[in-house]
């Protein structure tokens, strides 16, 4: 579990006392979530807190605070400020938001109290021992080596970078991330009555996408304005302002100069202050993610990949985050998503590299990443991910459960897509209201209904076991979306114009299908068999994606009736598939279908191979060549196409949370153009992919070769899981010798020729 750890700088209108009880915002089985604040009484140029507990803790985690000491057996915690949050000024709040470990569900009883200086207030223990903290979880192995100073409301942020080792500042440029910031003392330009113009020249040792600076002066003035930055907030007392970077003034390389001249007012008549400042890099995240452990010995660490592409997911989330949020650099996004009638839309994934919430493709990804848990869920359970999946698809279960406000009514899109393409900036800026799209009865969309029908009919499967009741919510759910999707026929598109320039749909029969199939899974009821029996279409597929699902209807028709109808036809899509068909293959052995998203279409269509090889369609063929395909985005050609795994891989996606500064500073326009990598690294996320020829272009700018999305993790983490099974079973084309790459036809059931 990860905890996050705030800090807020507020003005209060009256001080009051710093001994304070500590209230649990939430808990769980294992651990809890709280929140201490703390009046600031007086000036405070460093600070101990120390929090008791009415039961022992195993962990305590503050990743903006240092734990110092753990006394009495895990009940007492002692944590100092870190080197950059050390000032605080009377008036200000310091809230510290931690998250604690112990046995049970527990909700304990917390008193916290803060000193200034280092000491630290002991317990009143004649013999108490002390221990140094540490937290471990083994089935996340992420180093938090960094953290963000920010809130988790849209808005509402610090003036705080985030934490690192330190290194020494200076006139002298060095390339090393420094967390105490630049310092500057104001020379004073010139002076009036009432004012004065003062200039602050910060050198910078290390290239910076972003800043603030926190300026302070010994006696109080009225405001600040700047050339170069914006004024962002002020202390109580007037004399400490933080101005932020925008878009275009954020850059700035090591070594080089960064001057800002200000002008300034004073109160009364009076002389104009002294001033320094510290300059803060908001622009460098050294958060690092350690590869998952494996007893494995295959060429790729798959419990690694299947770990940060969960990683991945939890970067595109909307809405309210949890307390186990994992990603540093995201926070609450879009809390005013709603509905025509006031219904609470928040929640979902963001699509891609965007901000928009696009329910059909969001509907498929969670209908194939369920498949691929229904299948191999030994996989995820061996790699230690089996919770993490589960949880991961239960973030936008969850929103499209609020999307389904009536029984013949679902929301199907949140966001104006032209407008919010327009704009560059993490999500947790979106403060306005956004539209929403719905169909009803008079605007139908079968294909969108019957794909979300699906979503929850495999969600349903996927938490039988673990989580009855949910199961039963979704499937009740599923009946009525396929109940809606077969009495009302139309494509989405048709009905609602505005989603069609992104997401148009070409047909619905295969959602139809594709809908029925997994109703049938879900309930067993043969109506629904028939139903998709109907609806099978035999002619070679030419991509499993979003839009089309001929060919995954194919192979589950053949699981379920072992017709040779069936099978003929999931063979003859291969053949246009495999080397010899219709299928162009870059020379490193790539099977390409289109320049968007390569990657995506080779992944979906491995999925698809290993299914039906592990039910018994030409089985070492289907997985020499699947496995040779996504080995191909993992590494085989000395690059991975999957951020944040091996050596060599993407620094710069088309993602605009990733590409972004810590808040506040601005993003922009100008950060989508630098030739910089992303500021922070969106793991597990799968590329787009090279072009025909197996050339790349890692630009910011080329979504074609540099996009992301929902989809395009979806076939490949669970083709990934099926290696994993594989692997598992002893049946992996690399214990069974048949694991030659580039493919180009291998196994004794080859069906080339």
């Amino acid at each position: 579990m990860w905890c996050r750890l705030l800090l807020l700088v507020v003005a209060l209108v009256s001080p009051v006392t710093s001994d304070i009880t500590v209230p649990v915002t939430n808990h769980w089985n294992g651990g809890f979530q709280a929140s201490a604040c703390f009046p600031i009484t007086e000036e405070m140029h460093s600070w101990t807190v120390t929090l008791t507990f009415d039961q022992p803790l195993t962990s305590l985690n503050a990743y903006t605070a240092d734990v110092k000491e753990t006394l009495e057996g895990g009940k007492v915690f002692v944590l100092h400020n870190k080197d950059w949050n050390k000032e605080e000024h009377v008036g200000d709040k310091l809230c510290l938001d931690f998250q604690g470990h112990g046995t049970g569900d527990i909700a304990p009883v917390i008193t916290g109290t803060i000193h200034a200086g280092d000491g630290t207030a002991a317990p009143n223990t004649a013999a108490s021992t002390t221990q140094h903290s540490t937290s471990s979880n083994n089935m996340t192995p992420t180093t938090h080596t960094a953290s963000t100073a920010r809130t988790t409301q849209t808005a509402h942020v610090t003036t705080k970078p985030p934490t690192h080792s330190t290194t020494a500042s200076g006139p002298t440029p060095a390339p090393v991330y420094n967390p105490n910031g630049y310092p500057a003392t104001m020379t004073l330009i010139r002076e009036w009555s009432e004012g004065f113009t003062g200039e602050l020249v910060f050198y910078p040792g290390e290239d910076l996408l972003g800043w603030v600076v926190n300026i302070t002066f010994s006696s109080p003035v009225t405001g600040v304005e700047a050339g170069l930055g914006q004024f962002y907030k002020k202390s109580p007392d007037g004399r400490v302002f933080t101005m932020v970077s925008m878009p275009d003034q954020g850059v700035f390389k090591a070594g080089q100069k960064m001057r800002m001249v200000f002008i300034s007012h004073f109160l009364g008549n009076g002389k104009a202050p002294t001033a320094t400042a510290v300059l803060y890099n908001m622009g460098k995240d050294t958060w690092k993610v350690n590869p998952a452990v494996t007893t494995d010995t295959s060429k790729y660490n798959y419990n690694d990949l299947l770990y940060k592409s969960i990683l991945f997911y939890e970067a595109q989330r909307s809405g309210k985050l949890p307390a186990n949020n994992r990603i540093p650099y995201r926070g609450d996004s879009a809390l005013n998503d709603t509905g025509d009638n006031h219904e609470d839309l928040t929640g979902g994934w963001y699509d891609a590299g965007d901000d928009i919430k696009f329910n059909f493709p969001m509907a498929y990804s969670v209908t194939v990443l369920a498949w691929g848990y229904i299948m191999y869920p030994e996989a995820y359970k061996s790699a230690g991910q089996e919770d993490y999946l589960l949880d991961s698809i239960k973030w936008p279960l969850d929103y499209l459960l609020k999307c389904h406000t009536k029984d013949e009514e679902l929301y199907v899109q949140v966001g104006n897509a032209t407008k919010d393409h327009a704009f560059w900036g993490p999500p947790e800026k979106m403060i306005q209201k956004r539209p929403s799209f719905r169909i009803n009865s008079t605007k139908p969309g079968t294909d969108v209904a019957m794909e979300t029908a699906a979503a929850f009919a495999a969600g349903s499967i996927a938490f039988k076991a673990k989580d009855p009741s949910y199961s039963t919510t979704l499937l009740n759910h599923a009946k009525k979306l396929w109940d809606f999707g077969n009495k009302y026929r139309e494509l989405y598109s048709n009905s609602l114009p505005g989603v069609s320039p992104f997401y148009r749909s070409n047909n619905y029969t295969d959602e139809l299908c594709w809908g029925s199939l997994w109703l049938y899974q879900a309930t067993n009821d043969l109506t629904y068999l028939a139903e998709a029996e109907k609806y099978f279409d035999p002619h070679p597929a030419s991509e499993f994606s979003w839009d089309d699902k001929t060919v995954a209807n194919q192979v589950l028709l053949y699981k379920l009736r072992k017709l040779d109808t069936y099978k003929m036809a999931v063979e003859n899509t291969f053949k246009y598939w495999f080397p010899g068909g219709s299928s162009h293959y870059t020379p490193k052995g790539l099977a390409y279908s289109m320049e968007w998203g390569s990657l995506r279409h080779a992944a979906n269509l491995a999925l698809v191979a290993l299914v039906a090889a592990d039910n018994g369609i030409h089985t070492l063929e289907y997985r020499h060549w699947a496995m040779c395909q996504i080995h191909y985005a993992i590494g085989d050609t000395g690059f991975s196409y999957v951020i944040g795994f091996g050596d060599k891989y993407p620094l710069r996606p088309h993602h605009r949370s990733s590409s972004c500064p810590f808040l506040p500073a601005h993003c922009g326009p100008p950060m989508l153009n630098l030739t910089e990598p992303n500021v922070h690294t969106l793991y597990g996320a799968l590329v787009s992919g090279p072009g025909p020829d197996d050339s790349y272009s890692d630009v910011r700018t080329n979504y074609l070769y540099n996009d992301v999305a929902c989809d395009y993790n979806a076939g490949f983490q669970s083709a990934v899981a099926a290696l994993k099974s594989l692997w598992l079973r002893s049946e992996h084309p690399e214990q069974q010798n048949n694991a030659k790459c580039p493919y180009v036809s291998g196994g004794s059931d080859t069906i080339i020729g």
